[in-house]
């Protein structure tokens, strides 16, 4: 039986009448979520060339009889719209087609072009909602049959929809051909060619090297720019960030940012590629398992970030000096900082490290994150989380201690 996540805000959407439009990067379940929500709707698919194809009657349409279709069907779901005849977009504008329209598309280049760029043809017309990868908060709500510390490492990965069920050994052995596809498919849908310059931003930033003189030095080493200067990248960083394949993270007090991966999967395969060059080196599955182990931890940080940005309401920053595991912010003001300590015991000198080091930091509620708070030895003045605390404020039974 497959595992469906809900997913309340975009089946909410889906849910509300009129004309509706879902666009963000492939495989994160717009096309699932929209049928899955709406069964009653006729899908239709527009396949590159501007046919138009309804796969359950086996169906080729033409535009032309595709409007006709739109005057008498009440409940349509077109997707891969930005591939239509531009005529078709004429006669949604003119209000031929039915209301009850829900458009999709892949790509933030023909979405802005047809829906929010100058002259578009569908500006107004639709109610939109950008689709990324399932959040953190949506995966702990579920009724899974058992939540330990295993099954919330396997969570991380499932933020991509197209690994919900998969184990860390499905991972290894299938994950490199997913991303290969992913990314090129990402990037040709926006028109780009996957370069050696976009991996390798990627494999830089999987390494850590996040801000921008980092990555600029680390592709200059690497021979792909003719110079050690930011300039030469910004427009790739700029790209990826706005397709959803990076996101940008301001750093605390400064005019500056970092950045980072959005999908643990890629995270992850490009860290093994930057590594060991595992596309030239093909490495056993035990190798990579002991290897995504390794890093999962840093992904766990992410992850419980992720999930108290979206119950809180606050925004992500970076803090350097002292290094801290998660913070964040409420109109400029750090409200909150956490440290992550994914591990089955902690010492009470590492305990008394991490005191001393929220110590430092002028926020209002400060966190330690455990996979079992009954491991700590002794009391401390931190609030304490742990898996059974994450799941109860993922589905609104926990209120944190401060007002936030």
């Amino acid at each position: 039986m497959s595992i469906i996540i809900s997913r309340p805000d975009l089946e909410n959407f889906l849910r509300t009448s009129g004309r509706r439009l879902l666009y963000g990067r492939r495989k994160t379940g717009k096309t699932f979520t929209a049928r899955h929500i709406l069964p009653h709707y006729n899908y239709y698919i527009v396949r590159k060339g501007g046919a138009i194809y309804n796969p359950e009657d086996d169906l080729e349409l033409d535009t032309s009889s595709f409007i006709r279709l739109c005057q008498a069907e009440e409940n349509i779901i077109l997707d891969e719209f930005h591939r239509a005849n531009p005529k078709l977009f004429d006669a949604i504008h003119a209000g031929t087609c039915t209301d009850q329209l829900v458009l999709i598309t892949s790509t933030l280049h023909y979405y802005k072009k047809h829906v929010t760029g100058k002259d578009a043809p569908l500006q107004g017309l639709f109610k939109q909602y950008r689709v990324d990868l399932i959040s953190p908060k949506d995966l702990l709500s579920h009724d899974w049959e058992k939540l330990d510390k295993k099954t919330m490492e396997l969570l991380v990965y499932y933020q991509e929809p197209i690994l919900i069920g998969w184990t860390i050994h499905d991972i290894a052995l299938s994950g490199p051909e997913i991303v290969k596809g992913l990314v090129g498919d990402i990037l040709m849908e926006e028109d780009l060619t996957v370069t050696n310059r976009y991996q390798g931003i990627l494999e830089a930033i999987a390494t850590e090297k996040t801000r921008l003189t980092e990555i600029t030095n680390w592709l200059y080493s690497k021979g792909l720019i003719k110079k050690p200067e930011t300039g030469m990248i910004t427009k790739y960083l700029a790209i990826m960030t706005k397709i959803g394949l990076i996101e940008k993270i301001p750093l605390w007090r400064t005019k500056r940012s970092i950045y980072r991966h959005k999908s643990p999967l890629t995270y992850t395969l490009y860290y093994l590629e930057a590594r060991y060059s595992i596309s030239d080196t093909p490495l056993p599955s035990r190798f990579k398992i002991n290897v995504i182990k390794q890093i999962v931890p840093h992904l766990i940080e992410t992850f419980i970030e992720k999930l108290l940005m979206k119950t809180l309401g606050l925004r992500p920053v970076k803090i350097l000096q002292p290094e801290i595991d998660i913070a964040l912010t409420k109109f400029k003001k750090l409200k909150l900082v956490a440290e992550v300590k994914w591990i089955t015991d902690i010492t009470g000198q590492k305990l008394r490290k991490v005191e001393e080091k929220l110590a430092k930091v002028p926020a209002e509620t400060k966190l330690l994150v455990l996979p079992d708070k009954t491991i700590l030895s002794r009391d401390t003045w931190l609030q304490l989380l742990d898996i059974k605390d994450l799941i109860m404020l993922a589905r609104g039974e926990l209120v944190l201690d401060k007002e936030l």
